[in-house]
Parts: C-alpha cells; structure tokens; sequence
C-alpha cells in the first residue's frame, strides 16, 4: 500500500511540472529517499489555544494539508493523535497519505533513554512509527555531566534502524553542530528545522545544509509580520501591508501572507506557517500555482536583520527551552 501511495505522489509531481511552467513540486525527495511535502502545518499553541488544536487540524486535514509538524514540548501530541484517529475513521486520509514530524523529549540525557522516548511519542500520537523525528535542539538544557550531541544522535539513528521513525534530523543546529555529525556518524540528517522569515533570511546556513543534501524547514515563517507579545521589538518591517508585498500580491492575485510564504518555498524551504483560523489555513497551503521570480525572492532577502522571534542561540535559547518544559509539566495530563 505505502508503495503504491508513493508512486502516485511522483506521478502527481511529475505530471504538474510538465503541464505547466510553475515551480508545483509540493513534495521534496530527503536524503534518505523518502518524500516530505513540501509544506507543513504548524501545531505549537499557547496553553489558551490547546483546545482548539484537535479541530484546526482537523480541518487543516479536510482543506489538503498532509504534513503536521509537532514536538513533546509542544504539550499536543495527543490532540494530533486524536485529530488523526478521527480523520483517519472518516476516510479522510490514511496513514501512507500523513506526514508526521515530532520531536525529542529535551530532557533525555543519553542515547538509551531516545528509543523509550520515541516510543513515548508514539504513544501519544496513536501511531507505529513517524515520518520524521528531529533532535530539538543541540544544547544541554539541563546540564546533564557527560551530555553529547553525538551520543543522542546514535539513539536518533537506533530509532531509524528500528523502523521507529522512517527519517531522522535536526532543529536549531548550526554548521558546527551538523559538521559533527556528518564526520562522526553514519546516518546524515534529513532534515533541519530552524527559524527562517524576512528579518531573519538564515541565507548562510539554510545555503549550508542544502549544499549538504539537508533540507531547510523553516519555524516562525511570518516573522514579525505577526504580533509577538512575548517580544519587546516592534515596528520591523516589513508588514502585510509593506508596499513592496502588496505590489508582489497584486501581480499574482495572491494575499502578502502567501507572497512570503511562497518566497520561502523559492528558496526551497518548507515553511511551518501555523494557524487556528480556518480562512488562514487555507490561504497558508494554496502556494503552488505561482512562483516568484529571484529578483523577488533577493528584494526580501533585503529585510533581513538577522533578529530571532523567540530567542538567540545559546543561554537565551536555554532560557527559553526551560521556561516552556515548566509549562508542559503543569498541563493537565489530557495533553501530556
């Protein structure tokens, strides 16, 4: 079944790019040769916003979205497990046709305690295995003696060879960290997960893992185009309404929400837009029947700042990772 899902899936890509002249590819093939789409939904929530995940991808579901792009941090995984359970009841998608990205507990210290956590994951997503399982990030948040990145990265690679997650990668990594890897280990990432948006382009690094065989998935794609509360900077451009977006959303009759959007997928990223409002789920995914043209895709490189939305790399990201492991441990245990 799962090979022939795929095949359908190549003939879909290879029959869009051969009728028309737009860049439609809306799967991309990983290092490993396994295919992810070329968009992701993404489900992080405040505490508030918690209830009404299970619906949002539900209906993200019903409108076309095929990749979810969750974390144990994130405190949903059993909202998507339910959200799955149900759509895949009504005949809405099977397996094969999901994409399912989850994450690393950040509080495993060793390579023995990554399969028991996958299998946690699991566990809460009501599934065998996922499409693909990414490291959160490469600090020791806790402190943990004798924490290595390299270690971790074996249990990550245990969890490939056991059919538990059919990809493995990163998020929040730099060259140095994925360089190490790459010497040291015998399974490359598939993937990186980093911040990438206007004011925070990432044009070295997303240059480097794609020079590397590692595709981009790019967190917070708005940038500061949406309100961020938890952040005291204001007034970076650019806006929804910035003259030079609503000039581009014009030409292709398109909104600027999906102008930068697809400027990320230009660049052969897989924004993570995320939402809970069903008009903008929809826009967020509807990107493939235009394309931008490079003189457009370095005019918004052009906003570029280089300013994280939630936090630098480092003690700030340390701070941040803590502050929010506080919080899932104070759900209740319906969303842990």
């Amino acid at each position: 079944m799962r090979i022939i899902i795929v095949i359908s899936i190549l003939l879909e890509v290879v029959v869009l790019t051969v009728s028309t002249n737009v860049s439609v590819d809306k799967y991309k093939i990983l290092n490993d040769g396994n295919l992810i789409p070329a968009v992701a939904l993404g489900t992080w929530a405040d505490v508030s916003g918690l209830p009404k995940v299970k619906q949002s991808v539900i209906y993200a579901i019903e409108v076309g979205f095929r990749h979810l792009d969750t974390a144990h941090l994130y405190g949903n995984e059993r909202l998507i497990g339910e959200a799955l359970s149900t759509v895949f009841k009504r005949g809405i998608v099977t397996r094969e046709e999901m994409f399912i990205t989850t994450k690393l507990d950040i509080a495993v210290p060793s390579r023995k305690k990554v399969v028991p956590a996958l299998k946690e994951n699991l566990k809460r997503l009501g599934l065998d295995n996922v499409n693909l399982f990414l490291i959160h990030g490469p600090e020791n948040v806790f402190n943990y003696s004798n924490y290595d990145i390299l270690d971790i990265w074996k249990g990550m690679e245990d969890c490939k060879r056991l059919g538990l997650a059919r990809s493995i990668g990163v998020s929040n990594f730099n060259s140095s960290h994925i360089n190490r890897i790459l010497r040291y280990s015998k399974i490359r990432p598939a993937v990186n997960e980093i911040e990438v948006n206007p004011t925070r382009t990432n044009l070295d690094l997303v240059a480097y893992c794609q020079s590397e065989g590692i595709v981009v998935m790019g967190y917070a794609p708005f940038g500061f185009l949406v309100p961020r509360p938890n952040s005291n900077i204001t007034g970076i451009p650019p806006t929804f309404e910035d003259p030079i977006l609503v000039k581009m959303a014009r030409k292709y009759g398109k909104e600027t929400s999906q102008i930068n959007l697809r400027y990320q997928v230009n660049r052969n990223i897989i924004p993570i837009p995320r939402s809970q409002n069903m008009t903008h789920i929809s826009l967020n995914l509807n990107l493939f029947d235009f394309d931008l043209t490079q003189k457009e895709v370095y005019t918004i490189n052009e906003f570029n700042r280089n300013l994280p939305v939630y936090a630098a790399p480092g003690d700030e990201t340390i701070a941040v990772f803590r502050a929010a492991y506080e919080t899932l441990l104070s759900l209740p245990d319906k969303y842990r």
